[in-house]
């Protein structure tokens, strides 16, 4: 697969089942489509030739010391006793700090697929791997699942899957 840059078209399919947010009770006020994330069931299969992606490319995936979500063994905890130290250390030498916060919330929905093919040829992904994942997003279409109905099929033109092994490595390798 990577040497022809060939993606079965099944790998490309998912469907998507909405599940509401946390905290959100259906009784409480009247559910909107807002109140609800969209998970992608993506084929086993494809999620083998994720994981393999990943370990055979490892090295293009490091992130920064200064990166801490969506790595092993590090999470909200890590970065507010580091931004605490770096805050107790420059405020008592009297200095003022600002902070700038991110919400990347909506960031695995809204990534643009060119954005992310542009930012990974300028990072030297190698050139098969590039043409792979192009098509195989290319290939992305989804259905809605609602209990036991099928919505009809459609493209997915930007985004990535929450779920995808590969996702996180994406969204934080182009963040870089």
């Amino acid at each position: 697969m990577m040497r022809l840059g060939h993606v079965p078209p099944s790998f490309g399919k998912s469907y998507t089942v909405p599940l509401l947010k946390g905290g959100i009770s259906r009784h409480g006020k009247s559910v909107t489509v807002d109140d609800f994330r969209g998970i992608a069931i993506s084929p086993i299969l494809s999620k083998v030739l994720e994981h393999c992606i990943l370990v055979r490319y490892e090295n293009l995936f490091k992130t920064s010391d200064n990166q801490f979500g969506f790595k092993k063994r590090s999470g909200c905890s890590h970065a507010i006793y580091a931004f605490r130290c770096i805050t107790e250390h420059y405020t008592s030498a009297g200095s003022t700090v600002n902070i700038c916060a991110l919400d990347l919330s909506k960031a695995f929905d809204k990534m643009n697929h060119h954005g992310l093919f542009t930012k990974l040829t300028e990072k030297r992904i190698p050139n098969n791997l590039l043409v792979l994942l192009e098509r195989w997003f290319s290939l992305s279409t989804t259905c809605v699942k609602w209990r036991n109905i099928f919505s009809t099929w459609f493209n997915i033109s930007c985004g990535i899957r929450q779920e995808g092994v590969l996702s996180v490595a994406l969204l934080v390798r182009d963040l870089h």
